[in-house]
């Protein structure tokens, strides 16, 4: 058996394969607006529902950090951001959230955490 015959035996099972598909992301960014105040904390979809699970997408997230006592910090997967301490802003991020849990808490406040998880699968 020739080469040739083998080249053309791999671009065929090769092709016949399925890909494995990418769930893609949606070109629209979700607005997220995250809030924190000196006795509160919290992360609401565009319906002002508290985040407790959304899918892996690209989000537009507003910050409202209305206190010099307390910031807004969110980690999770490839995402270390927040505002400062010392600090009244109003700030918005885009970021892509990659499956996995997610917390966003105040640095100076262990009372003020929560959380919420990114999936793969878009919601039914």
């Amino acid at each position: 058996m020739s080469r040739a015959f083998f080249a053309v035996a791999l671009v065929a099972v090769a092709t016949a394969l399925p890909a494995v598909a990418t769930e893609p992301q949606s070109p629209v960014q979700p607005p997220l607006s995250a809030k924190v105040t000196s006795r509160t904390i919290s992360l609401r979809n565009a319906a002002g529902i508290r985040v407790t699970s959304i899918p892996r997408n690209t989000y537009k997230i507003t910050v409202s950090d209305s206190t010099t006592g307390q910031n807004f910090h969110l980690i999770g997967p490839g995402v270390n951001r927040k505002t400062g301490i010392a600090a009244r802003v109003k700030r918005s991020w885009t970021l892509a959230l990659e499956p996995g849990k997610y917390v966003y808490r105040s640095d100076k406040n262990r009372q003020l955490r929560r959380s919420f998880t990114v999936t793969t699968v878009p919601p039914a």
